[in-house]
């Protein structure tokens, strides 16, 4: 399904709160796990998708049951492939937040994490993200053809990071 591509000023307070929410839910539904606020969101000062990104770490043999719990509280499952499950909130046509799980400590987890922490101590690569960001969000309204178009971008990025 195809969205209307919008990205919207800095609203950090906010993110934070709604990510605050999220994080006591998911705790409560599946202790034992690791939660950080990710994305756009995460990374103040620059303009995002009004949806709160979490990061969900458990170990690889959890994963499938953490979804499912995450399920069993509200959250909709969008998608999975082998170490990784999505899920949104409340709804795919209304997001609030996206869920992703996967294998704490494992490779997508330290990616996810060093790249919001490389443009939080980078301000000027978070704002050329922005204006990548903006860019793309005026040629697309596929989050698919969004997502595919900043690769580059990241890694670059994660190789900066890893330096």
């Amino acid at each position: 399904m195809l969205e209307h591509m919008e990205l919207v000023a800095p609203k950090s307070a906010e993110w934070h709160s709604r990510f605050a929410i999220h994080e006591q839910r998911i705790r409560v539904a599946c202790a034992g796990v690791e939660v950080a606020h990710i994305g756009s969101t995460a990374i103040p000062g620059i303009r995002a998708k009004d949806v709160v990104d979490v990061l969900v770490g458990a170990p690889m043999e959890r994963l499938e049951s953490v979804a499912q719990n995450l399920r069993a509280v509200g959250y909709v499952q969008e998608g999975q492939r082998r170490g990784h499950f999505w899920l949104c909130w409340p709804a795919p046509a209304a997001r609030e937040a996206v869920v992703h799980v996967v294998e704490a400590a494992g490779e997508q987890w330290h990616k996810r994490l060093a790249f919001r922490d490389y443009l939080r101590q980078h301000p000027a690569e978070a704002q050329a993200y922005e204006a990548l960001k903006c860019q793309l969000a005026a040629q697309t309204d596929d989050w698919g053809i969004h997502t595919g178009q900043k690769a580059d971008f990241v890694q670059r990025v994660l190789a900066l990071a890893q330096a």
